[in-house]
């Protein structure tokens, strides 16, 4: 009993651990399955589907359970609860039987108004139910097929009620050959012969008249198949791998499975049916979205997209459910908090957008707790294993010890084991630190943002001292960063126009955070900004002696900017000579390109020491219309061409041919021709080496007895591979660290590529 109870505790606590995993939750439904209790049973049902409120197995799983015990009440309460909001065929095919189970057709009497014409009512009324709910859905035929068969079934007495019958198929007919389903052709010819059976005259006209929108609901059925046959359908929805400590799902896979379905749910927008009826429009999209919401539930965008297509169509009160609901599915969507924020206060619920962002905030801060507590339990478990580790060494070296009198070699040894065992721990916590730094990084990043965002959002609604207060707040968080000093900062300069305030306030940063080189660059950014030189080279005096060169580098770069751009002669003197002793490998080529740079124009960098450098410029109204003219040719990007530099690009006149025969003549690698054509390019890479005595072994290796023996011939390289080769900078440009190729070419030897659908039927053709 008491294993039981433990075994049932732990199945508790990973359910609380990660409410929002179903592989947990699954483990204990299966467990509390064995014990037979019905009330456990429901219990378990209850609390999970708190979080997976559209988990259609397990609503039909719950339905069954209840039916069981002819617990019709339950079912009925079941149903409510779930049908609306979980459109699943299953679960609406399970209803419908549950519908015709209570209620069953009695015997035909022919009586007016009779038990089996009441109970037909209800059958005929749960059918328009459930297809005013899923009769969009391209699953929906076989329902559209039952409740045409149940109509056609139905006794008519009389002229009046064949005729009332006859209009009711029709509009039944008409609704679903007008409806982009799987079944539609079935459908339509079973409409044909129906309305054959009746009157072939009147069948022309009747056929005529909706051939038309079957055509159509035929087109988008097409349109619709390629968007809608790779959709991820999981039997449970589960949150992104950032979310989950320690997934082992693959982002780009998730965000593949995302992206698909809001490829489609945009489609569905556009009004693909070109429907009139703007209400059935929209019941149509947000139908999608429910459905969409079933299989992703945790992807917070599409509930802001469901909500932003609510506002577009001036749902306000819709949009604020979709943005609540939301709020529970992903409780960590910085996007849906805000967005709920924004619209609760145009709606004049001011109240409830500050206790929709309270929640954010307690919300993210928890999530940092979480990560540092489960580190800590780690370390301490590291702990407890290294303690028993150290005693079973002592105890070992204890039995061992032959020589009870040479103290010093036994304090030597034991001293040995304390040090192993202290660097095994110190190496472990850091292994651990390592691993749990990106996320926990993560969170923080997440709760700097949240509080820097409600600063802003109380500034618009109350003004400069509300964010203040909000800011106030903040700064008692531990998880608190050093943007948000910055962001409140901004805010005293920009809103309060209070300079003397915003430096105040990036001062007390330094005095809280230390002097960290990005808090430091921003803060000189400020001071520049506001022409305060003075104060700006005293903060830079007073935190780079601070820190360690390496992380200095880039205080020291942006003070050069500045000098470069602002200072006078001897400051820039100055400054290279201090920047030279603190970074001699730094070539000095760098430095005056760096000098010689403004903003986004940096032609040295671009050309001269050829660095591609992406700059991306207006170009005047004479550019454009060349461009627009030469548009057909120009497949990527290129960079800013002049007359003297033709040939620095490769799409400037160069063919495949041109890059491979640059690569034959020449013993280096393609090189870039400084404004000169092939032709010269080419003698001047053939005289290269007479040129080696007089140029020194910068350029050129000194020729050796085999130099005037022909080249090895190159090997064929595909034209991608060629095109992507020739935009690389020159091998003298780079000053990083050396890497070695052949790590880089045994990981490529062992990476196992997929290959694409074209190349994989050639392989296939290959094969005997």
């Amino acid at each position: 009993m008491q294993a039981s109870s433990a075994e049932r505790q732990a199945y508790e606590h990973a359910v609380s651990q990660e409410p929002r995993l179903p592989g947990p939750w699954m483990e204990l439904m299966a467990y509390v399955r064995q014990s037979g209790d019905v009330n456990d049973i429901c219990d378990v049902y209850d609390r999970f589907l708190e979080h997976f409120p559209q988990a259609s197995a397990q609503w039909i799983e719950y339905v069954n359970l209840a039916l069981s015990q002819s617990n019709f009440d339950q079912a009925d309460a079941i149903f409510v609860r779930c049908l609306r909001s979980t459109l699943s065929m299953d679960l609406w095919k399970v209803y419908l039987a549950y519908v015709r189970r209570v209620h069953p057709l009695p015997p035909f009497t022919g009586e007016e108004n009779s038990p089996r014409d009441q109970t037909r009512r209800i059958l005929e009324a749960s059918y328009e139910y459930a297809l005013k709910h899923i009769g969009w859905d391209r699953e929906s035929g076989p329902i559209w097929q039952d409740y045409i068969q149940l109509v056609r079934e139905r006794e008519a007495r009389g002229a009046w009620q064949e005729g009332q019958k006859m209009d009711q198929l029709r509009r039944i007919y008409h609704r679903a050959v007008s409806t982009p389903m799987n079944h539609i052709e079935a459908i339509w010819k079973e409409y044909d012969a129906y309305e054959n059976s009746l009157n072939k005259l009147t069948a022309k006209k009747f056929l005529a008249e909706h051939s038309p929108a079957y055509m159509q609901a035929r087109a988008v059925l097409g349109e619709m198949k390629p968007l809608t046959d790779g959709l991820v359908h999981p039997s449970l929805p589960t949150p992104p791998s950032w979310i989950v400590p320690n997934s082992r799902a693959a982002p780009q896979k998730e965000h593949a499975s995302y992206e698909a379905w809001h490829a489609y749910l945009a489609w569905e927008q556009t009004n693909p049916l070109a429907l009139q009826d703007h209400g059935a429009w929209q019941h149509r999209v947000l139908c999608a979205y429910k459905k969409a919401t079933m299989y992703i539930r945790f992807d917070a965008v599409v509930w802001y997209m469901a909500a932003h297509f609510c506002r577009t169509v001036q749902r306000e009160n819709d949009m604020l459910v979709w943005l609540r609901d939301g709020i529970d599915a992903c409780p960590w969507s910085i996007l849906l908090r805000f967005s709920y924020a924004d619209v609760s206060t145009t709606l004049g619920r001011y109240s409830d957008a500050t206790a929709a962002l309270d929640d954010l905030v307690d919300y993210t801060q928890a999530q940092v707790d979480t990560r540092l507590n489960a580190l800590a339990d780690a370390k301490g478990r590291i702990d407890e294993h290294m303690a028993t580790e150290r005693k079973q060494r002592l105890d070992k070296r204890a039995q061992l010890d032959s020589v009870p009198d040479d103290d010093d070699g036994d304090k030597a040894e034991l001293a040995d084991i304390e040090r192993r065992v202290q660097e095994e721990r110190e190496h472990q916590h850091q292994q651990l630190e390592k691993e749990a730094e990106a996320t926990i990084t993560v969170w923080r990043d997440a709760v700097s943002q949240v509080w820097i965002k409600y600063m802003q959002f109380v500034r618009r609604s109350e003004g400069i001292r509300a964010a203040r207060q909000i800011f106030s707040r903040a700064r008692k968080s531990k998880h608190c960063t050093w943007q948000v000093y910055e962001a409140s900062a901004m805010l005293e300069y920009h809103c309060a126009k209070e300079a003397l305030v915003a430096t105040k306030v990036f001062e007390l940063a330094l005095k809280t955070f230390g002097p960290d080189e990005h808090l430091v660059v921003r803060y000189l950014d400020f001071l520049l900004s506001v022409n305060d030189d003075a104060n700006a080279r005293a903060v830079l005096e007073r935190t780079v002696s601070s820190l360690p060169p390496e992380r200095a580098r880039v205080v020291w770069d942006r003070w050069a900017t500045y000098e470069y751009n602002y200072g006078d002669a001897s400051g820039i003197a100055r400054l290279e000579t201090r920047m030279s002793g603190l970074y001699p490998g730094r070539p000095a080529v760098q430095s005056a390109a760096h000098k010689l740079q403004y903003r986004t124009l940096d032609w040295v960098r671009a050309h001269e020491l050829g660095m591609e450098v992406s700059m991306a410029r207006p170009k005047e109204s004479k550019r454009k219309a060349e461009s627009r003219s030469s548009a057909s040719e120009v497949s990527a990007p290129e960079p800013t061409k002049t007359s003297d530099s033709k040939a620095d690009a490769p799409s400037s006149g160069r063919t495949m041919e041109d890059i491979r025969r640059s690569l034959a003549t020449s013993a280096e690698p393609v090189k870039r021709t400084r404004g000169k054509s092939e032709e010269k390019s080419t003698k001047k890479s053939k005289s290269a080496a007479h040129d080696a005595p007089r140029k020194g072994a910068r350029d050129t290796p000194p020729p050796s007895s085999s130099s005037s023996l022909a080249p090895p011939p190159v090997p064929t390289i595909p034209d991608a591979i060629l095109y992507f080769m020739s935009l690389l900078p020159h091998a003298m440009t780079y000053d990083g660290p050396p890497i070695p190729p052949e790590a880089i070419f045994e990981c490529l030897a062992r990476s196992r590529l997929p290959l694409l659908p074209d190349a994989r039927k050639a392989v296939a053709k290959r094969r005997p």
